[in-house]
C-alpha cells in the first residue's frame, strides 16, 4: 500500500533558529530535472508574470528572490519559508534551478466548503455533565471572517485579523478590525458560531461545542486563495505557538486525486503549526460521492480531515470521498514517512492518507450569521435574524474543531497542562465509532466523532496513540 514519491530532494545549506517550525533537510545533491518541484499549472514557456509561491528550505532563503529583476518585488513571510511573487516562466525555470527551493507553485484559488450537532456529538453532556466548555482554550479560525460584534461571538474574540489585499505593495498583511464584521459572506461567521458561540441571541439553542473558548479569526475575504491562508499561518505562529492557540479550523481546499505533496505551501505550514504545538483540522470536501475527491490538505497525516454527516449519522452525498482499498489508509506509516522527509531521509513509502479522519454532522447545521450575509439565503426561523442554516464539510470541520477545542479544555483544566497534539489528534480519531453499516473508511474513516469519549480519555491522561484507532468496517 505505497504510493509513489516523486518529490525531488536539495541540500540545505545551514540550519536555522526556526529549524523547529521549519523542520526542512535535504540529500545532498541537486537535480536538474524540474518535475515536482514546479506547480503543472505554472507555464514556464510565456513572458507573462504569474501569482507564484516559492517554497524554500529555510526563511533565511527566501532573501535570494532579491537576485531576480522582479518588477513588483516580493513578499517574504516572517516565519514559513515561503515567498511569495509575480514570475514570468524563465525566472520560474530559474527559481525552480535553485538549490535552496523545495516547490514553485501558482497562487491558486481554493474554495471554501460550503442545533442538534451539540446533542449528537456528545457535546452538550460535555457541557453540562463534565462542565467543560472551552475556556481555557484558544482556537483559531482561517476562513472568510467573522461578525465580531455578533452577540453570540463578540466576547469570545480575541482577535479580528482582515486580509489588506496588497502583498506586494504593503507589508502589512493583516489589520486588527476589533468588533468590525470581517466576514462578507457568513461563512465564517457560521463556522466560528459553531466552535464557540455563546447561543446569545437565542437563549442558548444554538449554542455552539466550545461556548467560553476564545477565538482568533483571520478573514482572507470572499476568495480565498493558497496565499492568503498561508499567510495566515505564519501571521499566527509569529505570534505565538501552542502555549497560545491549540488548535487551527480550515473549512476550504482544493479538489484533486494527486498524491500528497509534502512542498505544497499549505502542507509546510499546516506541518509548522503541528509541530509548533497547534492541530489543524480541515474539511473533507464537497465533491462527493465520488471516490478520489478528497480536498488535497486534508490528506496530511498531521491534521483531522472532517466528512460531513446528517443527523442521523449517514454520510452526506455530497462529501468528499478518499481512495479505495489499495491505498494508503494507515496514518501511522504516512505520519513516519513524513518525518523523514522534512528530517532529510529517504522514504519510498507513502506520505498522505486518503481517507477522512472521521464524519461529523454537515447537513442543515444552524449557526451564527449576520442579517446582510450572502450566504444568508435560509433563515432559521422568521425573526431569527442572527442565524442561519447551510450545509457541507464546511460545518462538520468546526464541529471536530470545536470537540478538540473541549478536548484540550478537559486535559488543561484535570492535569494542569496541554496535552500532546499528536495524541489529542489520536485521541478523536479513536474515539470515533462504526455507526453505520453504510460507513467505509473512503467515506468515514474511523467513524463518527465522539466529543464524550474523547474527553474521557483526556480527563484519565489516556490520549490515544496510533495504534488506537480502528477504521470502520
Amino acid at each position: 500500500m505505497s504510493e509513489p514519491t516523486h518529490f525531488v530532494r536539495r541540500t540545505v545549506l545551514k540550519a536555522t533558529g526556526t529549524a523547529a517550525l521549519v523542520p526542512f533537510a535535504g540529500i545532498a545533491g541537486a537535480s536538474d530535472d524540474l518535475t515536482g518541484i514546479v506547480d503543472d499549472t505554472l507555464d514556464t514557456a510565456t513572458d507573462a508574470l504569474q501569482e507564484t509561491l516559492v517554497v524554500f528550505d529555510s526563511n533565511d532563503s527566501i532573501s535570494l528572490l532579491d537576485d531576480l529583476d522582479l518588477s513588483e518585488g516580493f513578499l517574504g513571510f516572517d516565519v514559513l519559508p515561503i515567498g511569495y511573487t509575480k514570475l514570468t516562466g524563465s525566472q520560474i525555470e530559474t527559481v525552480a534551478g535553485w538549490n535552496e527551493v523545495r516547490h514553485v507553485q501558482a497562487n491558486e484559488e481554493l474554495e471554501y466548503y460550503n442545533d442538534d450537532g451539540r446533542e449528537v456529538t456528545g457535546a452538550a453532556a460535555v457541557q453540562n455533565d463534565y462542565g467543560y466548555t472551552g475556556e481555557t482554550a484558544h482556537t483559531v479560525v482561517v476562513d472568510s471572517g467573522i461578525d465580531g460584534d455578533h452577540p453570540d461571538l463578540a466576547g469570545n474574540i480575541a482577535a479580528n485579523y482582515q486580509w489588506l489585499g496588497n502583498p506586494l505593495g504593503d507589508p502589512t498583511l493583516w489589520a486588527g478590525v476589533g468588533s468590525l464584521d470581517s466576514d462578507d459572506i457568513g461563512h465564517g461567521t457560521h463556522c466560528s458560531g459553531t466552535i464557540a458561540g455563546t447561543g446569545e441571541a437565542s437563549d442558548g439553542q444554538y449554542k455552539g461545542m466550545a461556548p467560553d473558548a476564545t477565538i482568533t479569526s483571520y478573514s482572507t475575504g470572499a476568495a480565498v486563495s493558497i496565499l492568503k491562508s498561508a499567510a495566515a499561518y505564519d501571521h499566527m505562529l509569529a505570534n505565538g505557538d501552542g502555549s497560545t492557540y491549540q488548535v487551527v479550523s480550515n473549512s476550504y481546499g482544493t479538489q484533486n486525486d494527486e498524491d500528497f505533496n509534502p512542498d505544497d505551501a499549505m502542507n509546510v505550514a499546516t506541518w509548522a503549526a503541528f509541530e509548533a504545538g497547534i492541530l489543524p483540522v480541515f474539511a473533507a470536501g464537497n465533491d462527493g460521492p465520488s471516490y478520489r475527491t478528497l480536498n488535497a490538505y486534508a490528506k496530511a497525516p498531521h491534521v483531522l480531515g472532517i466528512a460531513a454527516t446528517t443527523d442521523e449519522k449517514a454520510v452526506t452525498d455530497f462529501s468528499s470521498r478518499g481512495r479505495v482499498d489499495g491505498s494508503n489508509w494507515d496514518r501511522e506509516t504516512a505520519f513516519g514517512n513524513l518525518q523523514t522527509y522534512y528530517g532529510g531521509g529517504a522514504t519510498s513509502g507513502p506520505l498522505g492518507i486518503y481517507r477522512p479522519a472521521l464524519g461529523a454532522p454537515g447537513n442543515n447545521i444552524v449557526s451564527t450569521m449576520s442579517p446582510g450575509d450572502a450566504l444568508q439565503a435560509s433563515t432559521v426561523d422568521d425573526g431569527e435574524l442572527y442565524y442561519a442554516t447551510i450545509s457541507g464539510t464546511s460545518m462538520a470541520c468546526p464541529h471536530v474543531a470545536g470537540i478538540a477545542t473541549l478536548v484540550v479544555d478537559a486535559y488543561q483544566q484535570t492535569h494542569g497542562s496541554l496535552p500532546d497534539t499528536l495524541g489529542l489528534l489520536s485521541t478523536i480519531e479513536a474515539e470515533a465509532y462504526d455507526a453505520l453499516t453504510s460507513y467505509e473508511p473512503a467515506s468515514a474513516g474511523a467513524g463518527f466523532v465522539d466529543a464524550e469519549a474523547a474527553v474521557d480519555r483526556a480527563e484519565a491522561d489516556d490520549l490515544a496513540g496510533f495504534g488506537d484507532v480502528t477504521l470502520v468496517n
